[in-house]
């Protein structure tokens, strides 16, 4: 009995293993070449606490099985560093000099316009008061956004742009990705995309379609330059492509219909639309690159990249030149998008070398879909 129940461990511990292995390599092999490895790469911190338990049950009554694991436990050591910021919590300092750049990023789903359609005009004002409320609150020098959404002439409704320049942004740059009147309403002007704005003079901006290699809809990459204490900073920000992955199963059923069959299809789906989304991942980061590669200034890039710490583009993107503002100063996982699970960090502040971060912080405040992060950060010389 003991025998099978030893055999009937290895068994289960062989497929994580091999897991493991896999999605510790997903930031070495690019999307392009095996694009189902950075499908396990998503799935890495739940991967790595399943290995590490496993590993740590065998020590006891199967040695050699967990010499063997931990012979192979650095196959995931560079994902772990990149993945979990392993030091204490610590208060958010507000207060700060004139030698300190306080930059925000933050996906802020169209300041939450959905809740106008799904409950009420009165929920969408509220929410949308709190989201100010919250840029306020936190009072960044540089604010970058997706999913950005402005509405110029509208009865009952002060266009954004109006209530931030009332917090005292008074220079902003905007992708205008989706920008055009009303066709019921010709007065009425909406522009969507990604924006930055600044308490700061922008003397410089610009703008690069980051999707040319395929019919998409995705927000774009912009920049604009400030001078921080004399010396020009180039602030990027974007938006790579979404999943959009359906998380209702049965959404679309009709009589009849087999919730299970259905569920497995939507399964296969989900599964190739991660990867095909991967590889415009990859597309999209190479433009980024390259742009960031040719900027003259000192570089911070910020964004809602939807690619996690253990992906290759996660890694191609950071280069050797840039850091990232969590792992720096941030602590545990920092989720940004909590609407499917707890471990997605995918809101990035990317500092060049040429700054110190001081301290980062992700607010847990679900007034989009996306949490917003924020850093602080000095001149290192």
């Amino acid at each position: 009995m003991r025998s099978i129940l030893r055999a009937s461990w290895t068994i289960l511990c062989l497929p994580l293993t091999f897991a493991y292995i896999i999605s510790s390599l997903s930031p070495f092999i690019p999307p392009r070449t095996i694009s189902s490895v950075s499908v396990l790469g998503l799935g890495f911190p739940y991967i790595f606490a399943l290995y590490f338990i496993c590993m740590i049950l065998s020590l006891r009554r199967h040695r050699k099985l967990a010499i063997i694991m931990m012979f192979l436990l650095p196959f995931g050591i560079y994902n772990a560093i990149h993945t979990f910021a392993l030091r204490p919590s610590h208060d958010w300092v507000t207060a700060k000099d004139s030698t300190t750049l306080r930059v925000m990023t933050w996906n802020v789903q169209g300041f939450a316009n959905y809740l106008r359609r799904k409950k009420s005009k009165a929920a969408y004002r509220t929410n949308k008061a709190e989201m100010l409320a919250t840029i306020d609150e936190m009072h960044p020098d540089v604010l970058c956004m997706q999913e950005y959404r402005n509405i110029e002439n509208a009865k009952r409704r002060t266009p954004i742009r109006r209530e931030l320049d009332s917090l005292g942004f008074k220079y902003f740059y905007t992708s205008k990705d989706r920008a055009g009147a009303y066709p019921k309403n010709p007065s009425v002007w909406l522009e969507e995309g990604v924006a930055i704005y600044s308490r700061y003079p922008i003397i410089d901006s610009g703008k690069v379609c980051i999707n040319a290699a395929y019919e998409s809809d995705t927000e774009n990459l912009i920049h604009a330059d400030i001078l921080f204490n004399g010396k020009p900073v180039r602030i990027f920000t974007a938006h790579l492509e979404s999943f959009t992955i359906y998380s209702d199963t049965a959404g679309k059923m009709t009589k009849g219909e087999n919730i299970y069959e259905i569920t497995y299809e939507k399964r296969r789906d989900a599964q190739y639309k991660i990867q095909e989304t991967e590889i415009k991942h990859q597309a999209e980061v190479n433009v980024i690159r390259q742009e960031l590669d040719k900027s003259p200034n000192a570089v911070i890039y910020c964004g809602d990249m939807n690619i996690t710490p253990s992906s290759y583009t996660y890694r191609y993107l950071r280069g050797n030149d840039l850091q990232d503002a969590f792992l720096e100063k941030g602590s545990g996982i920092g989720n940004t998008f909590y609407k499917i699970g707890p471990t997605l960090r995918i809101d990035y502040i990317l500092p060049e070398k040429d700054f110190e971060v001081t301290q980062c912080q992700r607010i847990a405040e679900k007034l989009s879909d996306h949490y917003p992060v924020v850093a602080d950060m000095k001149w290192n010389h």
